[in-house]
């Protein structure tokens, strides 16, 4: 068990503290409930252990589909967490199913109206954490690379597919939530922060009734009661909830590596040349597969489709491929 020492940061809601293991964190969550900046603040007893507890809950649940998280283990008292270090990305993500909160506002529409599909919106995490584009994340270099905006923004959605139908197994609506991302010294996209209701908008499907911050935001109900009541509903879905196979369809592009001239290129090339299009300098030929697959998340399906691409669908010693899934 990692023992906590000095401490490095502390929030409204968790303190961040070294343990005796330099790789890890340990995470204490407050009984604190704070809402609107700080300007509504209450003590809660009990809060930092149901906001852990359930944290580890989701935190194990995503492990299991092939998620990477900060998670390691429970610590030493209800309320901690230990987890791995990080470099965390200055972003909220906010991956929406319905419309709640200030998407609401902003676009003038009826909350609860259901999306398509699911939103993916972007926060740079500032004092008043404005919505911020693709573009300007990049521009900012908040990211190291553009392929690292793309893994948070897959592993999103890859999260959020993990959780609508567990939630649902508890009759509960998973309306939106709010994720963030760190790199570990490898440079691996890693799930960091927590995962409470104090980051989710959660409905009771037949009720309607709030079981998120939002109790204690709007007054609504016993912020406590709210979240035990909450974690006993996990508790027993984790206990029964059977995986569920669905079907995947992916395209898969393999081309060329960069300056190289496979053979087959090499003689499109000089064909075209031959019949008069000699402003011609370059060329590579690709090809693409259409894929249909079964699995049980779409994280196995990606692991699944990309041994296949690398080992059979390619030559890894002079072509590349991308991944692409359209459901």
């Amino acid at each position: 068990m990692s023992v906590a020492t000095d401490i490095l940061a502390e929030g409204k809601t968790k303190v961040l503290q070294a343990t005796q293991q330099p790789e890890m964190l340990s995470v204490t969550f407050k009984d604190a409930a704070t809402a609107f900046n700080g300007k509504k603040y209450q003590e809660i007893p009990g809060k930092g252990a149901l906001n852990a507890s359930i944290s580890v809950l989701l935190f194990q649940l995503l492990q299991s589909h092939g998620i990477p998280t900060c998670f390691v283990q429970k610590g030493s008292h209800p309320s901690e967490l230990i987890y791995s270090r990080l470099t965390m990305i200055p972003l909220e993500v906010v991956v929406r199913n319905y419309a709640y909160g200030s998407i609401v506002k902003r676009f003038a529409l009826e909350e609860g109206t259901p999306f398509h599909k699911p939103l993916v919106e972007f926060f740079h995490k500032t004092s008043d954490d404005p919505q911020i584009t693709e573009d300007l994340i990049l521009e900012f270099n908040l990211v190291p690379t553009e392929g690292v905006l793309q893994t948070i923004k897959r592993l999103a959605l890859q999260i959020n597919e993990v959780f609508v139908p567990y939630f649902e197994a508890c009759g509960i609506r998973c309306a939106d939530f709010k994720l963030e991302f760190g790199l570990t010294k490898e440079g691996q996209v890693v799930l960091g922060d927590e995962l409470s209701p104090d980051n989710f908008r959660l409905r009771d499907v037949q009720t309607g009734a709030v079981l998120d911050k939002d109790v204690f935001r709007l007054d609504l109900a016993d912020l406590r009661e709210t979240y035990q009541g909450l974690l006993t509903r996990l508790e027993a879905a984790s206990q029964t909830l059977k995986t569920v196979s669905k079907i995947y369809t992916a395209e898969v592009y393999v081309h060329s590596r960069k300056n190289i001239l496979n053979p087959e290129s090499k003689a499109i090339l000089e064909a075209l040349q031959a019949r008069g299009y000699s402003s011609l300098q370059t060329l590579s030929a690709g090809k693409r597969f259409t894929l249909k697959i079964e699995a049980s998340s779409l994280v196995a399906a990606e692991q699944t489709l990309k041994q296949l691409a690398e080992t059979v669908l390619s030559n890894p010693v002079i072509e590349d491929y991308e991944l692409i899934f359209k459901n």
